[in-house]
């Protein structure tokens, strides 16, 4: 090699490097995006949904959230029980009887854009107080679902809340 570097070569680099730049950022949109919130009171936006844990109840035998959700997409969404989830160490509650959802509306309405609904998700069997962290997470869109909406609760947060 004789070390020059023809005009050639450095275009031929030159678009070598930014391909290499525009791929790489590509790769950065597969992580998924989990905001984690660590308070009661506290608001997540995700997809343009503003979603807010107002309230926990912890009794022996249910743990309840209220979870206040407003629309700022132009599309509705269509909210059902499949759209939260609650877990804790050895314990799920997602779709089966462990888990409660309603709401004052009906819980198949359809949340439209700028509208505000409180929902009223019960997890049966939970104690909060003994299990350690106790994390909520709202899906305001089953299509996308690694955009989420979390709240990781410690049993001393859950206490404060009663």
């Amino acid at each position: 090699m004789t070390g020059e570097f023809s005009r050639r070569s450095f275009l031929k680099y030159t678009a070598l490097t930014a391909v290499a730049v525009a791929g790489s950022s590509l790769l950065t949109g597969c992580s998924g995006y989990a905001p984690v919130q660590h308070a009661v009171g506290t608001s997540n936006t995700v997809l343009k949904v503003v979603s807010t844990l107002e309230q926990v109840e912890c009794t022996a035998t249910f743990t309840t959230f209220k979870l206040v959700v407003k629309n700022g997409r132009n599309n509705a969404l269509d909210v059902t029980r499949a759209n939260f989830a609650v877990k804790a160490d050895g314990y799920l509650a997602y779709q089966n009887d462990k888990l409660q959802v309603t709401s004052p509306d009906a819980l198949s309405h359809q949340v439209k854009k700028g509208e505000t609904v409180t929902y009223y998700v019960t997890a049966k069997g939970l104690n909060a107080r003994t299990d350690g962290p106790v994390t909520l997470t709202f899906y305001p869109d089953l299509e996308y679902s690694e955009f989420n909406a979390n709240w990781e609760l410690t049993a001393d947060a859950l206490k404060s809340t009663t």
